[in-house]
Parts: structure tokens; sequence; C-alpha cells
């Protein structure tokens, strides 16, 4: 019996409006049966905006399986995680100011289909929005998540900023039994604070953006291809064979 296939497909959002609405709707579908019906980020503002990159998990009979969203600061628009907790905590403003300068973006909107529910998607997505920061000119990245999702981009080189909210996070936004905590990335190039497996695919993804991969979540076994192409990586090669490096000391 062959495994299944999906593809994670990444795009400007402008390029393909098809597929930004085919988001926006499973997106809402996903928040409604979560109890909630308002977050920033679920609008159609995003779909018209060249400084948004998208990422689109489509299964090859189930459709759109998953998304995830990067929404680059072009110190114009505020990005969502502002407005969403500027009314919790003022300070935020000047949190991501200090930050645009070295080119800040917001992971957003991940979201995960109930019907490929199990399946290691939100994984996935999480580190290809990761791998896609550098080409999409986010040296550094922030996220705001519910408590149970930190662990996706704790993987990934995220860390609590500790200078919102209480200590990094708001307890009961956006629905009571919620707690959204506040990330960043301090430097999406060098990965210090992700682990060294997820550190090493990232990488892997930014030399070969065009690849495909056989993922086994459990006994659930399936084919990934991956389709990130947005601009050439190989300014990264000198921090991945860094990495390389030194995996290769350690396993000695």
């Amino acid at each position: 019996m062959s495994n299944e296939r999906i593809t994670l497909k990444a795009f400007q959002a402008p390029e393909e409006p098809a597929l930004c609405a085919e988001f926006l709707h499973e997106h809402r579908m996903v928040l409604e049966e979560f109890g909630i019906s308002h977050v920033t980020t679920n609008n159609e503002v995003w779909m018209h905006d060249p400084y948004t990159y998208v990422i689109v998990a489509l299964h090859e009979t189930m459709g759109m399986v998953g998304g995830i969203r990067l929404k680059i600061d072009d110190g114009i628009t505020p990005i969502p995680m502002a407005d969403a907790i500027r009314k919790l905590d003022p300070r935020v403003d000047k949190a991501l100011a200090e930050l645009q300068p070295y080119g800040n973006g917001e992971v957003c909107g991940l979201w995960n289909a109930h019907r490929f529910n199990g399946k290691n998607i939100p994984v996935l997505l999480s580190q290809a929005v990761t791998a896609m920061a550098v080409p999409a000119g986010a040296r550094k990245m922030v996220c705001f998540v519910a408590h149970y999702t930190q662990k996706h981009p704790a993987r990934n080189g995220f860390v609590v900023m500790d200078n919102l909210g209480d200590q990094g996070f708001f307890p009961g936004y956006p629905i009571p039994r919620i707690i959204a905590i506040a990330m960043v990335n301090p430097d999406t190039m060098l990965l210090e604070h992700a682990t060294a497996q997820h550190r090493q695919f990232i990488y892997s993804l930014r030399l070969r953006p065009e690849q495909e991969r056989v993922e086994t979540h459990g006994s659930t076994t399936f084919e990934v291809t991956y389709r990130m192409r947005l601009s050439n990586a190989l300014h990264d090669l000198y921090a991945y064979q860094q990495i390389e490096a030194d995996r290769l000391r350690q396993a000695i």
C-alpha cells in the first residue's frame, strides 16, 4: 500500500489568491471548533500584502489540511501581534520597534484541519516557516502562541519574551482556557536556541527548498514534497557548514 502524500507550498500572499481564500476559510473553521470567533490575524488584509508569505499543506485527496504565515514587519503596517498585545501590554510597541531594523517577521495563523489531525503537520509547518525566514528577509521572528503549541516554536529556536505580559505569558487570551505566550527567535540565521535535529533540517531545507522526504509519526508514514523556493538561500551555506561540523564532532 502506497503512503499518503502531501505538498508544502510556499508563496507570497498576492501570488495565490485562491489558495489564500481557502486558507482563510479552513483556518476560520478550525478556530470556530475551538470556540474562538475572533483573533487579530483572522481577516482578509494579509491576502493582498506582498510582505506576507504563506505556506500551505496540500493533501493529495483531502485538499488543504494546514497552513501558516510569515508577516514581515515593514515599519508601516503593524504586525498582528502588536494589535493583539497592545491592549494587554502597551510595551509591545517598543519591544517590536527594537527588532524591526534587523528584519523582523511574525509567524502567525498556524492551523491544522481536524480531518488530518495527529500527523505532525504543525511540526512540519513550523520548521518550514523558520526555514523560510532568512530568504524572506526576517533575521528575527516573533510569535504569539497558545500554550499547547509553545513546543513547536521552542524547538525551532524561539524563546519567551519575558519583557512582556507576565514574564511573557498572557492568561485568558483569546479565551479563558488558553494562555497566550509571546516568543522571539533572536537569530534566524544561526538558530542557537533550536534543537540540533530541527536546526539541521531547517538548514537542509534552506539549501534545498525543493525536496522530498518520508515522514513517520507514530504508525503513520507519508511522503512530503517541499516547494519552498522564494529566493537563493546560498548565503546560509557557511552557517550550515558550521552546524554540520559540530554534528560530526559530537558523533566522534
